[in-house]
């Protein structure tokens, strides 16, 4: 049995947990251990569209997001191959609805259909378009790289990192936390964040916490290499069928990475249920549901009907009734804090959530905007906050 000690351990290996894991290395936090059941980025990480963008209508979020980008930059900037670009991003609308709902609901300039299609390099064709709309603020990464390159980092700067070794709890001894207990042996610690994801839940259930959110799965298709210019923008396509969920495309390495937030099964599959110990266990009928918008998406972006040799990543992203991120002290333990609620933006606010967590653990930097205990006992299940979800946007999150 393996036995250990650390200042601060980080239970998870996704892209918030390395974030949060190298801030607490600069902000001076000590030794900090990073505990992961996996490889690392082989969970919801994995199956990330890699966006960089700014959706929620909230200052926190936007100064977040302005950290992630710089964040980034540097990363692309010092050598680390994280598939970093500034391209921007395109919607565009495929009917006219869509269209509409375009120019009257997203900031950003509005494009003709051959302005979209240059814009594109002819990978989205004009004909069949009502239009596009252009962020030029967004942009984008690998996320599964971007994993790579904290881990790097991290381990550079002189943090523990462990793979292939399963939490199986956290103990306490009068309310503080004592140790991290894992397969392989207990890991003494001063104090414990919880950034598993997915998992999450569970280790915060067992702490005498419910984690309010409700984790949604979605997946991702890559294809083989079938010559994608390298300067295509992540590309929105809407409307490609009547009541079809919205489908996100990019380049990668020569190929196309392409998803969408399916309504259909699976998507509530893992609402109040166990989570099995790796994704690539779910049911694959989202994916056809992908596969179904995107063939009738392929008279705007022909390279979608070239599609072949995929390959196939689940992810289960966690939203909350609000959301807004779930970030500071479990409540009733000591030393006891969790990062969690990416609502499908990890990648966008990772970095940043990650700092304001280090910089409230080791400097006291409030942080009542992203308290986990805000809805106090209003959600003890996961349906609820699906229910709440669902009624904040009148459909399913997308």
């Amino acid at each position: 049995m393996m036995a250990d000690r650390c200042d601060i351990a980080v239970i998870g290996g996704g892209v918030m947990g390395l974030a949060l894991a190298v801030h607490l290395l600069e902000a001076g936090a000590g030794d900090v251990l990073l505990v992961e059941r996996d490889g690392i980025g082989e969970g919801t990480t994995a199956a990330g569209g890699g966006f960089l963008g700014d959706w929620a209508p909230f200052e926190q979020e936007s100064a977040a997001a302005d950290y992630g980008r710089a964040f980034y930059a540097r990363l692309h900037e010092e050598g680390d191959g994280i598939g970093y670009r500034t391209d921007g991003m395109v919607y565009v609308a495929a009917d006219e609805a869509t269209w509409q709902e375009l120019i009257a609901g997203q900031a950003g300039r509005p494009l003709q259909p051959a302005e979209v299609e240059r814009l594109t390099g002819g990978t989205v064709r004009a004909d069949n378009l009502h239009g596009g709309l252009l962020d030029t603020v967004g942009g984008q990464v690998h996320a599964p790289k971007v994993a790579a390159a904290l881990a790097r980092r991290f381990r550079a700067a002189g943090g523990r990192l462990e793979t292939r070794r399963p939490v199986t709890g956290i103990s306490t001894t009068k309310g503080r936390v004592r140790a991290v207990e894992t397969a392989t042996g207990a890991i003494a610690c001063g104090a414990v964040v919880v950034a598993a994801g997915v998992w999450s839940g569970a280790l915060t259930r067992d702490l005498g916490f419910f984690l309010p959110v409700a984790p949604q799965v979605t997946s991702r298709v890559t294809t083989e290499p079938m010559d994608i210019p390298g300067t295509l923008p992540l590309v929105f396509l809407g409307g490609l069928v009547p009541g079809g969920t919205l489908l996100w495309v990019r380049e990668h390495e020569g190929g196309l990475l392409w998803g969408g937030t399916y309504s259909t099964f699976p998507r509530d599959v893992l609402i109040d249920a166990d989570v099995p110990d790796r994704l690539d266990e779910l049911p694959v009928d989202g994916v056809l549901e992908i596969l179904r918008i995107a063939a009738a998406g392929e008279s705007v972006m022909p390279a979608l009907a070239r599609r072949s040799r995929l390959r196939i990543k689940h992810g289960a992203p966690c939203y909350t009734p609000d959301s807004r991120a779930l970030i500071g002290p479990v409540p009733g333990v000591e030393g006891a804090y969790v990062l969690a609620g990416d609502n499908e933006a990890g990648i966008t606010y990772g970095p940043g959530y990650g700092k304001a967590l280090a910089d409230h653990i080791t400097l006291g930097t409030p942080l009542d905007q992203w308290r986990p205990d805000r809805f106090g006992d209003r959600f003890t299940t996961q349906g609820q906050v699906v229910a709440a979800l669902h009624a904040a946007y009148s459909t399913t999150p997308s």
